[in-house]
């Protein structure tokens, strides 16, 4: 997918009736902030303590998009107006860096949407294998997208150990999404 082109993602959305799913923008990073923020706080708070959600998203800021934004690949899922979802690709190491959804669209298929999108782009940019590393609470999402865990590992955060899941996936000539 090339960094100038969007596409149309028919999706179960009653309200909107079809999601896109295209390149960010800088002018995105606020609604990418929000997201990542709220997603973590409310979808995560099953398997983490409030100390480490509190800590995960203290070193989250808007500007801290930007690079990644640049270097692309990162796409938003967006409905109607409203940016309702974000994932981004690292190049170089072939790791989806990041993949969250707004919690209020949560199981209508835009994850597994932008990591079709994130996917398709891999292929394109010739990786044979994806990695990533999963919150706990995310793992069975990624397992039922292909992706196998490997053993769990603690992540260091600025004052905070929390556990998350290596997970790798090896991708095909054509996914059979």
């Amino acid at each position: 997918m090339s960094r100038e082109s969007d596409f149309t993602v028919h999706s179960k959305y009653d309200k909107y009736g079809a999601v896109t799913i295209r390149n960010a923008r800088q002018v995105d990073k606020g609604a990418i902030w929000e997201i990542h923020t709220r997603a973590i706080k409310e979808l995560c708070k099953s398997h983490y303590s409030e100390r480490e959600l509190q800590v995960w998203t203290e070193v989250l800021k808007p500007v801290r998009y930007e690079e990644q934004i640049s270097k692309g690949p990162f796409f938003v899922a967006v409905a109607g107006d409203s940016i309702i979802g974000f994932g981004n690709l690292n190049q170089k190491s072939g790791e989806i860096e990041a993949l969250y959804v707004d919690p209020d669209h949560v199981g209508r298929g835009v994850g597994i949407k932008i990591l079709q999108a994130l996917e398709n782009q891999a292929l394109d940019l010739g990786l044979k294998l994806l990695r990533l590393t999963s919150s706990l609470n995310a793992v069975r999402f990624y397992e039922r997208a292909g992706y196998k865990p490997q053993k769990q590992k603690r992540w260091l955060l600025p004052s905070e150990m929390v556990v998350c899941v290596p997970m790798i996936k090896e991708l095909a000539e054509e996914l059979s999404w």
